[in-house]
């Protein structure tokens, strides 16, 4: 989420982020927009590899309303301030969480 969100999100929030949100006016819509759908594209892309090696038995199309759910909340808590949560920390966090509650084999 972070590695590929993040980053996404910069690029296209530098060019096209012109709207900002009310509460974070350092982050863009253009770029949590971004954010969730390179997250998304990229998790999605890596389930696939994992199953497509038999590392797992989920595939994508099983995956993808969790891996949704997960990159709009990390897409969230990535507009938090950075007074109250470093980015770099509280994403990864809170996508580990959510993943290993919504993609538990069980």
């Amino acid at each position: 989420q972070m590695a590929v969100g993040d980053g996404v999100a910069d690029i296209v929030g530098r060019r096209y982020g012109s709207v900002k949100w009310p509460f974070s006016p350092s982050k863009s819509v253009a770029g949590s927009a971004a954010f969730v759908a390179s997250a998304f594209s990229a998790s999605l892309g890596l389930v696939s590899l994992f199953h497509a090696f038999g590392f797992t038995a989920l595939t994508a199309a099983a995956a993808a309303p969790a891996v949704l759910l997960i990159s709009l909340l990390s897409a969230a808590v990535e507009l938090l301030p950075a007074e109250l949560a470093d980015d770099n920390v509280s994403v990864p966090a809170a996508a580990w969480a959510l993943s290993a509650w919504l993609l538990s084999a069980g």
